[in-house]
């Protein structure tokens, strides 16, 4: 059935990338102390990442099981980027594309369906802990998804703040600013939690809501030969609408 935008199966391909667990112990806590200062690149894409393009390899697992897809990212500025999902055969399965300039720009190639919606949003099918899709190369580079908007704190190694939503971020830090994992808490509970595996290259998010999890790699990148030109609706591809 065409529903509202895309097939289980799709949702559950497309909701991966964005899901992008650990025990609670793992979880980061508010740091006590406060203070004036920022630490900008936890929040920020770093320089080195723009104009670049990307390759992940990504596993994902939820209430509808496990899949693996590649995922290439095409960043060219921290509010513009493209996403583009593969099956392991190399099948195109989505697309997505943001500029603050303009929509963002949904494609599912398997329904041969297509939808416009506002950056800062998140599109309302994926459980994405109401994650904006303009975060997601930041989350998927390793920096918090999200900017303070208010109660700024930070202690040696710890930053905490909260968003403009009124939810709270935690993070700890390495000794460059970047985090080493973070926590999204609402209501004071932990909702959502991502970490850096010390181990491997391995990175891992997961969504305790809709208990799935996402684990990243990224294969390789290197710099973008020529600026995103803007994406073309194939003229066989049914608009619907990115929400109920």
């Amino acid at each position: 059935m065409r529903g509202l935008l895309i097939r289980p199966r799709s949702a559950m391909i497309a909701a991966a990338v964005f899901l992008l667990c650990t025990s609670c112990a793992g979880l980061v806590r508010p740091p006590q102390a406060s203070a004036e200062a920022t630490v900008p690149s936890a929040w920020e894409l770093p320089k080195e990442v723009e104009a670049t393009q990307r390759l992940y390899r990504v596993r994902y697992e939820g209430p509808e099981g496990k899949l693996s897809f590649k995922l290439t990212v095409y960043v060219e500025t921290d509010d513009r980027f493209r996403l583009q999902a593969a099956d392991v055969l190399g099948r195109q399965l989505w697309a997505l594309s943001v500029s603050k300039s303009e929509q963002a720009l949904w494609l599912n190639h398997r329904d041969k369906t297509f939808c416009n919606t506002d950056p800062r949003s998140g599109l309302v099918f994926i459980p994405l802990t109401r994650l904006p899709l303009e975060a997601v190369p930041r989350l998927l580079v390793g920096r918090l998804p999200e900017k303070p908007f208010g109660d700024l704190r930070q202690a040696p190694g710890q930053v905490s703040f909260l968003d403009v939503l009124g939810r709270q971020w935690t993070a700890a830090l390495d000794t460059d600013g970047a985090p080493l994992r973070w926590s999204l808490l609402e209501g004071g509970e932990p909702v959502a939690w991502w970490q850096r595996d010390p181990s491997s290259r391995d990175v891992l998010f997961s969504d305790r809501r809709g208990r799935q999890q996402v684990r990243w790699r990224e294969i390789v990148h290197e710099s973008m030969s020529r600026s995103l030109e803007r994406e073309v609706v194939p003229e066989d591809y049914q608009e619907v609408r990115c929400g109920p």
